[in-house]
């Protein structure tokens, strides 16, 4: 049997052996830069190998600077300062020191306070006792820093008493003249005794005839009274 001439092979043949040889023109190797094949100038496909994701780049960790702990001092909470009442029970609440103002003559004295004391006494000089007009009147001398020489004060007499000094026996006669005296808000006349107060530390001396009723002490405070 002959075989058919070549003339007479299936075109779909034909198609498939041309498709073959044109394949096999390209490389298998990929190409180092994509265009034509210099052989026969058929366009092969790239290969392109994929790389690998670049590492970071490792940076140094930074030094953390020393931190140098410096020795707290020991210091210890202070106390506030004690604000005491105002008043208590509508009375007024004062301190064991505080300043009075007295007239006559009108000068504030430091006054100790005193709810052992009966009465209200002041320091004075050369007590003298008078008549006039039929009456009794005392006069006498008050010193004063505000002053350059004692102020003589001339004043009706309300009375005498009896004083027993502290720690002994001796009474003294002490003469009793009407001032007025000013404490804070407290403003009273009442009975004041004439009596030589050198010796002591303050001038004036309160006592109960001034505070009953009036006022409340806080011996623990001074020059609170307001």
């Amino acid at each position: 049997m002959k075989h058919p001439p070549a003339t007479l092979v299936s075109p779909r043949l034909q198609i498939a052996l041309a498709l073959i040889v044109t394949l096999s023109a390209c490389s298998v190797t990929p190409a180092r830069q994509q265009g034509v094949n210099s052989s026969n100038g058929a366009h092969c496909p790239t290969l392109v190998k994929a790389q690998a994701p670049a590492c970071p780049a490792i940076t140094e960790v930074a030094v953390c600077p020393t931190v140098q702990q410096r020795a707290r001092p020991n210091n210890k909470p202070q106390r506030c300062p004690v604000h005491p009442a105002t008043k208590i029970a509508d009375k007024l609440v004062i301190g064991e020191v505080e300043s009075v103002n007295i007239k006559p003559p009108g000068q504030s004295f430091m006054a100790r306070i005193d709810t052992g004391a009966a009465g209200t006494s002041i320091h004075a000089n050369d007590i003298v006792a008078f008549e006039r007009d039929g009456r009794e009147w005392v006069r006498f001398e008050i010193d004063h820093p505000s002053m350059e020489s004692p102020m003589s004060i001339e004043r009706p007499l309300a009375r005498t008493v009896l004083i027993k000094q502290a720690g002994t026996e001796t009474r003294e006669r002490r003469l009793v003249v009407k001032m007025t005296v000013s404490l804070g808000s407290i403003s009273e006349q009442i009975d004041v005794s004439l009596s030589e107060r050198t010796t002591m530390t303050y001038p004036v001396l309160i006592g109960r005839n001034f505070l009953r009723n009036l006022a409340i002490v806080d011996v623990s405070q001074r020059l609170i009274a307001q």
